[in-house]
């Protein structure tokens, strides 16, 4: 145990960060994340005279090295039989870094593992995380071979590798499929070894979007659509995609966007600057070349309350929106995207859309504690209320749209957030005293009008109050939040299918709002300052200003 827990606190990575005043110059720095670089890691066979302890942590290292050496090392330590039948890669079960292990000896001399989980992963790549206080627990029965040395000769499918390795072995991968009008990418969060990515990520694409994203979007990709004989090479920053004969049918426009699909599917690797497609050794011609974004989001334009008006902050000012009259209570600002998009906030029980050609803000919606809005790419408005508990709104030129949404009952949602793409929300709700973080796809119809929202994920595992949100990037949230027992709210990066991580700790912060990237984020402090992430630490924009907001 002494040797397995020096490992975990070797490979343990430590997120430093700093506070952030609410007066005064700001610092802080950026929590590490996941690499793309594996770790070096040696795992020794086993030795002799080992007692079942020392075999079940032997095992457990070389198991965390066997995405290296096909898991060689790791079979070593069981018997014959229960290497024939060891699947490790059935699942993958990651366990905390900050939780020692335990290790007991059960009533039949097996030895038990208890393990603080963080999440697992299935054979397609999904990341299902854990609740807080969750636990791994399982079991491990040894015998004593021809030599006398004890092996395991039972134990549970999957493969035990701790955070740490996690994020170090394995890569994120990243799917793409189409919105309903095909004018923009679908993001779709998975993870895969970094040495068998391109195949796992290229095949999961062909079989088609997570169960929850499905009714949402749209793919190029016929059914029947693998990989040819000749699977996929990677050389001189060229990967050449060896397709089966089904995608012969593809013709048209919609050969280039099954090209974007799988070029940006690919994308992510660092060797891989351009995609080949092949059809039995012969290309594939596409034609036209499909444009596509999964997060549009161009010249993003920040509109913040200063000292009680809305206004738009460019070149280091603020201009006013020219309106004839502002409500004295404006808060939860949201803004489209564009220069002629919709711009609204709340003001009491009231949505109200707001002008910047003279005139009073137009009351859009009234209803008891409204959600702060969201304004989608399509034009369309969102927000909920309490006395409608269980339903959204959507608005967009005078149409109206109610959906419904599964909360469970006397569950309010607080605040929505729509995707860049449109594709997906993101929805802090409250139930009871606990607040809690959910996503779900629009599906939409070929207009952009939203019909219907999906089934509520739960995201963000281990966070407790959560006081905003923001999209940061095309899969990931960055949430306001605090821990359990925590007092002090801190800003997390949340991937829509991944580990959560730490941004930076953060003193009197409301509200915050972002573009793309974590070095986008501004703030909101309670006492009236609005703050810019620059460089490791903040820059000050304003002094009297609230609820700032860029588009979405």
């Amino acid at each position: 145990m002494r040797r397995l827990l020096a490992l975990l606190a070797l490979l343990t990575l430590l997120a430093a960060c700093t506070s952030l005043p609410t007066e005064g110059p700001v610092n802080a720095t950026r929590a590490p994340t996941g690499t793309d670089q594996a770790v070096g890691f040696h795992a020794a066979e086993p030795r002799e005279g080992s007692t079942p302890e020392e075999i079940v942590q032997g095992f457990l290292t070389a198991s965390a090295a066997g995405l290296s050496d096909d898991f060689e090392v790791a079979r070593q330590y069981l018997s014959s039989t229960a290497s024939e039948l060891w699947r490790p890669l059935e699942v993958v079960r990651i366990y905390s870094d900050s939780r020692p292990p335990v290790t007991t000896r059960t009533d039949t001399e097996a030895v038990r593992l208890n393990l603080g989980s963080e999440g697992s992963l299935q054979q397609d790549g999904r990341f299902e995380p854990s609740s807080p206080d969750a636990v791994i627990t399982t079991e491990f029965s040894l015998a004593r071979n021809a030599e006398g040395e004890w092996r395991i000769i039972d134990l549970d499918n999957g493969l035990l590798i701790s955070s740490t390795l996690f994020t170090s072995r394995y890569s994120r991968a990243v799917l793409h499929f189409l919105t309903a009008d095909s004018q923009y990418l679908v993001p779709d969060l998975r993870w895969f070894p970094q040495n068998t990515y391109a195949t796992l990520a290229t095949t999961q694409l062909f079989d088609g979007p997570v169960t929850w994203l499905a009714d949402a979007v749209r793919t190029a990709i016929p059914p029947g659509t693998a990989l040819g004989n000749r699977g996929i090479t990677i050389s001189g920053g060229s990967a050449t995609v060896s397709l089966n004969d089904e995608v012969l049918s593809v013709t048209g426009y919609q050969r280039a966007l099954f090209s974007a699909q799988v070029e940006e599917t690919l994308a992510v690797l660092p060797n891989v600057q351009t995609v080949e497609l092949l059809v039995e050794g012969t290309p594939w011609s596409v034609g036209q070349t499909a444009a596509l974004s999964p997060y549009p989001l161009v010249d993003p334009e920040l509109i913040v309350n200063v000292a009680g008006r809305p206004s738009f902050y460019r070149d280091g000012s603020a201009v006013s929106l020219r309106m004839s009259e502002v409500p004295t209570d404006l808060d939860a600002l949201a803004v489209g995207y564009g220069e002629n998009a919709p711009a609204v906030g709340i003001s009491g029980n009231s949505l109200v859309g707001l002008t910047n050609r003279g005139g009073s803000p137009v009351t859009l919606l009234e209803g008891t504690d409204l959600a702060a809005p969201s304004v989608d790419i399509y034009d369309w408005v969102w927000t909920a209320s309490a006395d409608r508990a269980g339903t959204v709104t959507a608005l967009a030129n005078e149409q109206r749209v109610d959906l419904s949404v599964s909360l469970p009952k006397g569950g309010i949602i607080e605040s929505i957030h729509i995707s860049r793409e449109g594709a997906r929300a993101v929805f802090v709700w409250r139930s009871d005293a606990t607040t809690h973080m959910s996503v779900a796809a629009i599906n939409r119809g070929g207009d952009g009008a939203p019909v219907d929202i999906g089934e509520l994920i739960d995201i963000g595992a281990g966070l407790e109050q959560i006081l905003d949100v923001a999209w940061i990037d095309e899969t990931t949230v960055a949430a306001l939040a605090t821990l359990p027992g925590g007092t002090s709210a801190g800003i997390y990066s949340v991937p829509i299918g991944g580990p959560i991580s730490a941004i930076t700790e953060v003193n009197g912060a409301v509200s915050i709002t972002a573009g793309a990237g974590e070095r986008s984020l501004i703030l909101a402090t309670e006492n009236g300052q609005v703050l810019e992430r620059s460089g490791g630490g903040w820059r000050l924009l304003l002094t009297d200003g609230s609820s700032p907001a860029l588009p979405g």
